[in-house]
């Protein structure tokens, strides 16, 4: 499967407003997921694809922003904002182990249709990230957080999820996006 995007127009998380913020108490500044999964009640159905679907899309942002930094090593903002989907996908996989569901292997991770979706300047690395950023965002919304509504502490973390993909990841995409165009 290849990274989803549109074409690119014209060619910070987990680091407060993806300007540079501090950790604090073991996690990024903004970016709480130290949310305590409690099962009352069984997953259903609905609410295990939502998780997988979630994850899903959570490995395959990871992935790409792994092949730009292999292909610009240091590159801001995915530096940072590789970090915080590792820690995205790490809590959708302890739901999942607390309802005693597998988690499946981020197969994304060396694909060569995700590396070859890397475009040659930074700037299109960031368009194609914000596309996938307002994916994310219209994902949790429309989809997947209606599937878990019976279940309060996954929708906390899907709301926080996609408030991170729209109040940190989004922005810094945006202003790097034009940053990059603006050194040439």
């Amino acid at each position: 499967m290849q990274f989803r995007h549109q074409e690119a127009p014209q060619c910070g998380c987990g680091r407060g407003q993806g300007r540079g913020g501090r950790r604090q108490g073991g996690r990024a500044h903004g970016c709480d997921l130290s949310i305590a999964i409690e099962v009352a009640a069984p997953l259903s159905v609905e609410a295990h694809t939502a998780l997988l679907e979630g994850l899903d899309d959570e490995y395959r942002a990871r992935a790409f922003y792994l092949a730009v930094l292999e292909r610009f090593p240091g590159a801001m903002p995915f530096a940072h904002i590789v970090e915080s989907e590792e820690r995205h996908a790490n809590k959708l996989n302890e739901i999942l182990r607390a309802y005693g569901k597998d988690a499946p292997a981020n197969s994304y991770i060396g694909s060569g249709d995700i590396w070859r979706s890397v475009p040659a300047a930074l700037a299109c690395a960031c368009d194609l990230a914000i596309n996938e950023e307002k994916h994310n965002i219209n994902l949790y919304e429309a989809r997947l957080l209606p599937q878990v509504s019976a279940f309060p502490a996954i929708t906390q973390v899907f709301a926080r999820l996609m408030l991170a993909s729209r109040e940190r990841h989004l922005p810094a995409f945006q202003r790097w996006s034009a940053a990059y165009r603006h050194r040439k």
